[in-house]
């Protein structure tokens, strides 16, 4: 379930607090996957959408959206050829940290008559894929390729670094999203200085896009989970709990064991991601504190009874993944159902 008004105010609130920086916003398409609502992002003032796969991107592109970026490698000759395709009368950029990419981006694109813009992936600290910042040599060499490769355009450097790290987690969110982005930065001046164009310098997400988006330099923030929120959001304090527009309706199935219910909500509805993934009730003294495939174990508070049938609304502790299990999302205001909304990105994974 949506709560629409919640939605609508996060997707209000992050892009005038992206847009009161002089920043660009591009929203990650990942946590929602449903082209109405990116298409609502847009009109909201956000530059384009992000997408992980390019069988999402092809969603999207379908649905109108006509500036994506695939924020992920995207390796292999059909989907190379599928971006191409898009590329014809879409701006399609996609990130890169390998020559083979290149090549087959370029490749691609020459064959199909269009041009395909890319961005150099960084390694900020995330350890994922990218070039590490430090190897401005590697990085100058891997962006003169780039510029020699027909049907390619270089369009910047990007990073998504998180706060996984460590030593990240001793700093606010802000102080980590200001570092993050003058990593970023202080490369693209660096490459500049060498003669190498750099026009995007992209970061961000939603636990660290503030701070991003207050670095002179940045280009554009990327984040995702914004438009929803999450118990994960609220536990790093991205979000408060009046920020969360996603729960799950679960009915309570059992009640046999005291000071605990079963609800028909387990690791297919909220997933298992998360090395503590609580989901708390909303407005009950209550949490999923187990799951099993089919099996939500809620533990309940002291004075919470609960009864076979009654239906307990829960946060998920992650919105993203858990969207990607259901085929639909249920748009709710002020207690009446108004939009239901096909996931028709989920499952895409090529």
């Amino acid at each position: 379930m949506i709560d629409l008004d919640r939605m609508e105010r996060n997707i209000e609130h992050w892009q005038e607090l992206v847009s009161s920086h002089g920043k660009k916003l591009r929203p990650h398409i990942k946590t929602h996957k449903v082209p109405e609502i990116g298409l609502l992002q847009e009109a909201a003032g956000a530059c384009g959408i992000a997408a992980a796969k390019p069988t999402e991107a092809e969603v999207f592109y379908a649905a109108g959206c006509r500036d994506i970026v695939l924020a992920y490698p995207t390796v292999g000759d059909d989907k190379w050829a599928r971006m191409a395709r898009m590329a014809h009368d879409a701006k399609i950029t996609v990130n890169v940290d390998s020559e083979l990419e290149a090549r087959g981006l370029s490749a691609a694109a020459t064959a199909g008559g269009a041009t395909v813009f890319v961005q150099i992936e960084i390694d900020t600290g995330l350890h994922r894929c990218g070039f590490d910042p430090t190897r401005v040599d590697e990085i100058e060499a891997f962006a003169r390729l780039i510029g020699s490769l027909p049907g390619l355009e270089l369009d910047g450097i990007t990073t998504h670094r998180g706060k996984s790290v460590e030593r990240l987690s001793r700093m606010t969110n802000e102080e980590a999203g200001r570092e993050e982005g003058q990593l970023l930065v202080d490369l693209a001046e660096a490459l500049r200085a060498r003669g190498i164009r750099i026009d995007e310098v992209t970061a961000g997400g939603t636990v660290t896009g503030r701070g991003v988006a207050e670095v002179d330099g940045i280009t554009e923030v990327r984040a995702g989970t914004y438009v929803f929120n999450d118990a994960m959001q609220v536990a790093l304090g991205s979000a408060e709990p009046e920020d969360v527009a996603i729960s799950v309706l679960a009915t309570v199935v059992s009640t046999r064991n005291p000071g605990w219910a079963t609800v028909d909500a387990g690791s297919k509805t909220f997933t298992s991601e998360g090395r503590d993934p609580v989901a708390p009730a909303v407005g009950v003294d209550a949490k999923v504190m187990r799951i099993t495939e089919e099996h939500g174990m809620v533990e309940l508070g002291d004075r919470v009874s609960v009864e076979p049938g009654q239906r307990l609304r829960f946060t998920p502790f992650h919105a993203c993944t858990a969207v990607n299990l259901s085929d639909e999302l249920v748009g709710v205001r002020g207690g009446v159902v108004e939009k239901v909304w096909p996931v028709l990105a989920r499952g895409k994974r090529t």
